[in-house]
């Protein structure tokens, strides 16, 4: 039941129906997912690890605000890690992994086309090959490291704001990355992802900061 309250607010969260600022009120919630309280609190407590919520003494939970130096810090750790990932990637992966790799970054390009006016399919599809990518990195302290790091609702968020010509950039670089670890080359897979991960910040810091305080 954790588990699936934890899917239903975090997915509500990444499709904007929880904005940045909005009370997460555990009756309200639980009552909506017909739930009792007790999943509802822990699913929050795991939010709030995530950092994808804030829990305010006495006032209950809160989705957290973004600044603009909250966005440039998440997506240059990310180009980092994930850079780090593809490079090893480059050097590790299996042929089974490179081909899940090829696949997925097809299947980005089909949904890309799809659904260019409502891209939840092609938001999926990327968060998809992003964790291949870590996955064919043999590495799972990435994994954790990134779980710690990142906020996937934030970007989804991003994703479902990006203009046609973001979407067909993005396509690119992911073939990008395909072909440098299909081709064993490391420093290329690194660079290709961290390039990657730095040009989307600027959509993410335009749908998601607020004035700092």
């Amino acid at each position: 039941m954790t588990r699936r309250a934890y899917d239903a607010v975090r997915g509500s969260i990444a499709n904007g129906e929880f904005p940045p600022g909005a009370w997460l009120r555990e009756p309200f919630v639980a009552s909506s997912l017909g739930l009792s309280r007790t999943p509802v609190r822990e699913a929050l407590r795991m939010l709030a690890a995530e950092g994808v919520v804030e829990l305010v003494h006495n006032r209950g939970a809160r989705v957290v605000r973004w600044t603009a130096a909250d966005i440039d810090e998440i997506y240059r750790l990310r180009a980092l890690l994930e850079g780090h990932g593809a490079g090893m990637a480059a050097r590790d992966a299996t042929p089974s992994q490179v081909a899940e790799l090829r696949r997925l970054a097809e299947r980005y390009e089909q949904a890309v086309d799809d659904d260019a006016g409502a891209p939840g399919l092609s938001a999926q599809c990327n968060n998809a090959f992003h964790a291949a990518v870590v996955a064919a990195s043999g590495s799972s302290r990435l994994r954790t490291l990134l779980d710690v790091i990142s906020s996937v609702p934030l970007v989804t968020q991003a994703l479902q704001r990006y203009t046609d010509d973001d979407r067909h950039r993005s396509v690119l670089q992911h073939r990008d990355i395909v072909t440098a670890i299909v081709h064993r080359d490391e420093a290329l897979a690194e660079s290709a992802m961290r390039s990657h991960i730095l040009a989307a910040r600027y959509t993410a810091r335009h749908v998601a900061t607020v004035p700092a305080q």
